[in-house]
């Protein structure tokens, strides 16, 4: 196997060859330069995945890894100094610049996917062309502590006798009192992760208005939801990640054990399987609100950039991941997660992780049509990071949830032109 090459490309050392010329010397015919997110933990699916291209072809890999935020400034600049990597896992790249992305309909049978994987992680609602194919399908879900569960006492709830949010409340306080850990609850600093308490609460982002749209998030039930959200914040959760006083990773909490439990998505799950030791865990299902359940689908993507300088070895890898099922069914089997190919199932053989997995998979009845109404509205190609701000200053005090939530509304009407509905 040829050398693979893993390159942690920080902001600024992208920004600076960008900014001086960039790099259009031609690039290694055999070498697949990948773009990820985050840095791959040990035992990564796609990472592994990768390797097993690379050692079959002969083929070398060029990672590098920039956050997804930073990806929105620093995605403009590789595609202006024609620098672009040759493929791209990302989430939303392909919904703000589908200009710069090949449409891979040509190279995979669109019908073979998932219609909800390719629906929310593609979000083009608007054309029949796919710049982006679903790979990680992944949905909101609830980790817990095991051990700290036992210790205070506590019988977790199930799919059939599911908590209310105030049950998550009390005994996420009963956990900190009385089962060893520093906070009962902690949330990812992700606005989907918070958006399912919205959802529970009859809040959305928007309501239908015919062809159009509302703006909706400064509703009853999103403040509401807010509301709540803050006291959670500054009673039994961690308030500087959601004030925005740290960007910790909340999940380190819950790997150390300081955290009982943790709202976060299916993706962590091979994550915590391989590193969690020292104390058991497992999946409880979401809470229900006052309007039901919620849970948010979502996931990951593959891109390929049209002025990309190896574009036909990436096709080359996608045909080989996707057209192969024994591939996809190597790389489902080490992500632990949903598929997003209708033929390639996970079958766990571990029984602990077949009933988590039942679990995981149950959450999928509770996506709402508010959140299907939410995403085919494309809100975010107005504002994104501007919302979750919002989020900060109410958790933080600056402001209240009601001013807080109006202001991001009032801001969103005027971007969009659609009318307010509150």
């Amino acid at each position: 196997m040829k050398k693979v090459l893993i390159i942690l490309a920080l902001a600024l050392l992208v920004v600076l060859p960008l900014t001086a010329g960039g790099n259009k010397e031609a690039k290694n015919p055999d070498t697949l330069r990948v773009l990820l997110s985050e840095e791959p933990s040990t035992g990564d699916a796609f990472t592994a995945t990768l390797n097993k291209w690379a050692e079959e072809t002969g083929k070398t890999l060029d990672i590098m890894v920039i956050p997804y935020d930073d990806q929105l400034t620093k995605f403009p600049l590789m595609a202006r100094n024609n620098d672009l990597p040759d493929l791209i896992a990302t989430t939303r790249l392909t919904r703000l610049y589908p200009e710069e992305f090949l449409d891979l309909t040509e190279y995979v049978n669109i019908d073979d996917f998932e219609e909800q994987a390719v629906m929310i992680i593609g979000q083009d609602y608007t054309t029949n062309k796919n710049y982006c194919l679903p790979y990680q399908f992944t949905i909101t879900n609830v980790f817990y502590n095991k051990d700290a569960f036992e210790k205070a006492g506590i019988t977790p709830p199930t799919v059939d006798d599911p908590w209310t949010l105030e049950e998550y409340r009390e005994n996420a306080q009963i956990l900190q009192e009385k089962g060893g850990v520093k906070y009962g609850m902690a949330m990812d600093n992700s606005r989907a992760r918070y958006d399912n308490i919205m959802y529970m609460y009859g809040g959305s982002m928007v309501e239908k208005d015919g062809d159009s749209f509302k703006v909706a998030i400064n509703g009853p039930g999103a403040i509401a939801a807010l509301d709540m959200f803050v006291e959670w914040n500054n009673s039994v959760m961690p308030k500087a990640i959601w004030a925005g006083g740290t960007t910790d990773n909340p999940g380190d909490y819950f790997q150390n054990g300081d955290v009982g439990i943790y709202f976060s998505g299916t993706w962590n799950y091979n994550t915590f399987y391989q590193n969690i030791e020292g104390f058991e865990w497992g999946v409880i299902p979401s809470p229900v609100g006052p309007e039901g359940g919620s849970a948010i689908l979502g996931g990951s993507g593959l891109a390929i950039p049209e002025n990309a300088k190896n574009k036909e070895l990436a096709i080359e890898f996608i045909k080989w991941f996707y057209n192969d099922t024994e591939n996809f069914q190597y790389f489902l089997d080490r992500d632990k997660g949903l598929s997003s190919l209708k033929s390639v199932t996970y079958s766990p053989e571990d029984p602990q992780v077949v009933e988590d997995y039942k679990i995981m998979q149950a959450e999928v009845a509770n996506v709402t049509e508010a959140f299907n109404v939410d995403e085919s509205s494309s809100w975010r190609n107005y504002y994104d990071n501007e919302y979750r701000d919002a989020l900060h200053q109410a958790v933080n005090g600056d402001m209240s949830a009601e001013k807080a939530l109006t202001d991001f509304a009032e801001a969103l009407s005027e971007k969009s032109g659609w009318p307010m509905a509150y």
